[in-house]
């Protein structure tokens, strides 16, 4: 597939002396001279490039995904009425425009004309009430739902108490969708650019079943389209001719390779096989930073890396064991000791760069003594002592991460069974509640409610520790009903000091991204999002 600007460099290789004279040249020279032509002629086909994606998709439908490394790939096969730049900014998607009400309860998108479908059918605002009914529509099983429950109706639809045409959504004509908020959410735009946001096409979706997701059937409104999925090998994705802004695409394909092993996908780029990868060994980074200081970038992410506690499960419905082993921890020794990567450590459950919102919550110093106390109040103690399994994330860093706190548990009388399995597999069992204490993370937005909606008991199966506390949750649903921005932020903050003082989870460190980009590939840059769209690429 050529777009306009290939043709001309095409004709101009076909007319070009050395390849009208080949055949007065020596064999050898021949052979040579092909070769490069050849090359040169693979080229005008536009670049692909090879990129580690952290493990292997258990689903490419945006309403149904649940992972990282699932959003990196729908991202650049859809595209949300927002969408990011490649600085990881909120921008303009598949919306050319919006506006708000006074009362920031109406959101008023304006669709480009232009949007398709990559089999050629406009992408309308109908598609939009389709799509974002489906989403909430309790027989999709979408985990990640209460993303869009600021639209009216959708919580009591998620539900299943309420159909889902209740939606507030509505398409005033084909290029005009409004939608109803039930309470001001001024991170609105924010929240949808993700892939629960994208529209699906719903002329697809109903010929193929839930088979409309494979390689031949998925039709889709972004930049790219599935060309092929070969599980446990890779994810290959080609252009989309039909997406608005193709022809300023220099990438003709990306491959997204499963890098669950991050020592392996290191290798691999050492060796050429990948483009870029998105972690690397932190005992590398010197060494990196010396030989290839242009390849080597390390940034913060916007995220919480953290433990949580199982609260429905024996013994750590009790506040005193779990804070037992919060005071237990020492967040400083991991970052500085293990990792040693420039991770920041946080007493917080916000991260420390989310924007605007200056938390609360006071550090606590490690305190062993305090800490085997209150396990003695809860029955523990050197005749019975507390026996626990921590659930953590296949992979050496992961590993001495949980080794160090096992150590520290260690100090107060608890022994520590680690537990270890792929990430799809880790937070599918953190989902079913299949744990005591586990490893987890969440990444992504730039505002606090992303993070401390987590521990609302509305939230679903990603408060995986299905904390309950009705002062909790009464502010954070005080603070959504607030129009007023800094009237909001205060009483999310009041809502996460006293969540905290619960201990349902035990916030660790922000993470550092540690990514190696081969030198050649333009178009990267390092962000607080870690969000790397394909399309802004080049090789």
């Amino acid at each position: 597939m050529h777009t306009a600007y290939d043709k001309p460099r095409t004709r101009a290789l076909r007319g070009s002396q050395p390849a009208r004279n080949l055949a007065r040249w020596p064999s050898a020279a021949r052979g040579w001279l092909a070769a490069l032509i050849a090359l040169a002629a693979a080229s005008l086909h536009g670049a692909e490039l090879h990129i580690g994606n952290g493990g292997e998709p258990l689903t490419l439908d945006p309403h149904r995904y649940n992972l990282r490394l699932e959003q990196t790939i729908l991202g650049d096969l859809f595209e949300g009425l927002t969408t990011v730049d490649a600085k990881g900014r909120i921008v303009p998607g598949a919306a050319e425009r919006w506006e708000t009400s006074d009362d920031g309860l109406t959101w008023t998108f304006h669709l480009r004309k232009d949007g398709r479908w990559s089999d050629g059918k406009p992408v309308t605002a109908h598609d939009f009430v389709y799509s974002l009914r489906r989403l909430l529509n309790p027989a999709t099983a979408a985990s990640l739902a209460y993303f869009l429950y600021p639209i009216a109706g959708a919580e009591a639809i998620n539900a299943g108490n309420e159909p889902p045409e209740a939606l507030g959504v509505q398409a005033s004509d084909d290029h005009t969708l409004q939608i109803h908020l039930a309470k001001p959410f001024p991170f609105f735009a924010e929240r949808l650019f993700y892939p629960t946001g994208s529209p699906v096409p719903e002329h697809v979706v109903a010929e193929h079943g839930d088979d409309w997701v494979k390689a031949g059937n998925l039709v889709t409104n972004g930049a790219f389209v599935l060309d092929e999925w070969v599980p446990q090998g890779h994810v290959r994705l080609r252009r989309n001719p039909a997406w608005r802004d193709a022809e300023s695409m220099q990438l003709e394909a990306v491959t997204y390779h499963p890098t669950s092993d991050r020592s392996a996908a290191y290798n691999r780029f050492l060796s050429g096989e990948l483009d870029i990868i998105g972690d690397f060994p932190p005992g590398e980074i010197a060494r990196l930073q010396a030989e290839r200081g242009d390849e080597t970038h390390l940034s913060p992410l916007l995220s919480i890396m953290y433990l949580v506690f199982n609260t429905t499960a024996k013994p750590f419905d009790d506040a005193r064991v779990r804070r037992a082993l919060a005071l237990a921890v020492n967040r400083e020794l991991i970052t500085g000791r293990v990792l040693r990567s420039g991770e920041l450590p946080s007493h917080s459950f916000v991260p420390p760069l989310v924007a605007g919102f200056e938390s609360k919550i006071a550090p606590r110093a490690p305190d062993p003594a305090t800490a085997r106390a209150l396990l003695a109040a809860a029955g523990y103690d050197e005749d019975n002592p507390l026996e626990i399994t921590l659930r953590h994330i296949a992979g050496d860093d992961n590993k001495t991460v949980q080794v160090a706190i096992a150590s520290m548990w260690k100090a107060i009388g608890v022994s520590t069974r680690l537990h270890h399995a792929d990430l799809a597999s880790h937070f599918a069992a953190l989902r079913q509640g299949d744990f005591e204490v586990a490893e987890a993370g969440w990444f992504g937005e730039n505002n606090p409610e992303h993070y401390l909606e987590l521990l609302m008991s509305a939230t679903g199966d990603v408060n995986y520790g299905r904390f309950q506390d009705a002062d909790y949750d009464s502010l954070m649903q005080r603070a959504k009903a607030t129009v007023s921005l800094s009237e909001r932020i205060a009483l999310m903050q009041q809502a996460e000091v006293r969540g905290l003082s619960l201990d349902p989870v035990v916030p660790l460190y922000s993470v550092t991204i540690r990514s190696l980009v081969r030198k050649g590939v333009r178009g990267w840059q390092a962000n607080p999002r870690n969000v790397h769209p394909a399309r802004f690429l080049a090789d």
